[in-house]
């Protein structure tokens, strides 16, 4: 069994404190200027999505064997928190919406989705 699928509090701890980060830099203003290197937050969306989706599904997981179920709801609500994201940022100056953000979301959480399924798998294979 994997570290952190006996540590259900954990995934659960960093699950939240990646949820709240999101949310607090999606709050900061933008600029006016143009943005530096456009890889950055092409980086950031997939990166921390990966993570968000990663801690959600072993939290959802925990110690049981995996379920199709596991990973949709993981899918579906990761989706809808980048969805809600965005929306949110329609609010804050210098901010707007992006489709190809949530894309770039999405192709994070299936990422990892598929690794988190994928190491569940080995994890029980090598008992």
């Amino acid at each position: 069994m994997l570290f952190i699928e006996k540590r259900r509090l954990l995934s659960f701890f960093m699950f939240v404190l990646i949820g709240v980060e999101i949310f607090y830099v999606s709050s900061i203003s933008g600029s006016k200027g143009v943005a530096g290197n456009f890889l950055i937050p092409i980086i950031y969306h997939f990166s921390v999505f990966f993570l968000f989706s990663f801690f959600a599904f072993f939290f959802v997981k925990g110690k049981d064997e995996i379920k199709s179920g596991y990973a949709i709801f993981v899918l579906l609500f990761s989706l809808a928190y980048a969805i809600s994201d965005e929306f949110h940022q329609s609010f804050i100056p210098l901010r707007s919406p992006s489709l190809g953000d949530i894309i770039i979301d999405l192709i994070g959480i299936s990422f990892s989705i598929l690794i988190s399924i994928f190491m569940s798998k080995e994890s029980i294979r090598s008992r």
